[in-house]
């Protein structure tokens, strides 16, 4: 598995992303072969920090994942946004260590 993490600032109402998200972005990721997950979260005060975690099965799918969202924030955030949020991304690398709850 390999994973990209993804930091976002300056998004000032995370709940205004989550259709865009669902119907745009994740979408476009969830077609794309090795999908495995996909996470973005708060972690700051309102949206002023969030973050991103993808996972594939491969680096070349992880890698790929980087460019649509590159694609995909410029296309759609820069216009739906009243700021566009800073993007800090950083390059897909190998899954160390995972733990998913049993039964799932």
């Amino acid at each position: 598995m390999h994973a990209t993490l993804r930091e976002y600032q300056g998004i000032q109402d995370p709940e205004d992303l989550q259709q865009l998200l669902r119907d745009g972005l994740l979408a476009e990721l969830q077609a794309l072969p090795g999908f495995l997950a996909y996470y973005f979260v708060d972690v700051g005060e309102a949206g002023d920090r969030m973050i991103s975690l993808t996972v594939f099965e491969s680096q070349e799918a992880a890698q790929a994942s980087n460019q649509l969202a590159a694609q995909w924030v410029d296309r759609w955030l820069t216009d739906n946004l009243s700021t566009p949020p800073i993007i800090s991304l950083m390059d897909a690398g190998p899954v160390i260590t995972s733990a998913l709850a049993q039964g799932r």
